[in-house]
């Protein structure tokens, strides 16, 4: 794949990180915790597997950690960890619907949350924000699915 479609892929994910920093502080007194960068990447991972390596999600997540101010190391181990998790499994993730996916999808966006809480701040950690979060990433993950999709079908005619 080429440099400059990596970037396009990397803008997207850093999109949906900004998206996260500007929707969260409102979001969060619903006990709700987005995760749009987090659910973008793994869409990457889902729909081109053979394109990106867990060598482009280590780079990636490091990208992100450092323009983010996260802990470093952070989004780089939860997204190798989700690429060889998709990895292992995509051709029998391409079988399931689309309700099995957002499950497993709005799930793997839950782990995500609860171990960002345990890790950075395990005084604010609550079950409401994963469970509500839960719910609301199921309904999300069809949305950013095809949202993605059609952008990646209109700016990527060759993969």
């Amino acid at each position: 794949m080429k440099f400059s479609n990596h970037l396009i892929i990397l803008f997207t994910i850093m999109l949906g990180f900004a998206l996260d920093d500007f929707m969260n502080p409102v979001s969060i007194k619903l006990f709700v915790e987005l995760n749009f960068g987090f659910l973008i990447f793994a869409y990457w991972v889902f729909a081109l597997p053979e394109k990106i390596q867990s060598s482009a999600a280590l780079i990636y997540g490091l990208i992100i950690d450092l323009l983010f101010s996260n802990v470093i190391g952070f989004n780089m181990l939860f997204f190798i960890t989700t690429s060889y998790i998709i990895h292992l499994y995509v051709f029998r993730f391409r079988i399931f619907s689309y309700f099995q996916l957002s499950v497993f999808f709005s799930g793997s966006s839950t782990i995500y949350t609860a171990c960002k809480y345990l890790l950075l701040s395990p005084y604010n950690y609550s079950y409401i924000v994963l469970m509500v979060s839960f719910l609301i990433t199921l309904v999300l993950w069809v949305g950013i699915y095809f949202v993605m999709r059609a952008f990646r079908r209109s700016f990527f005619s060759n993969l």
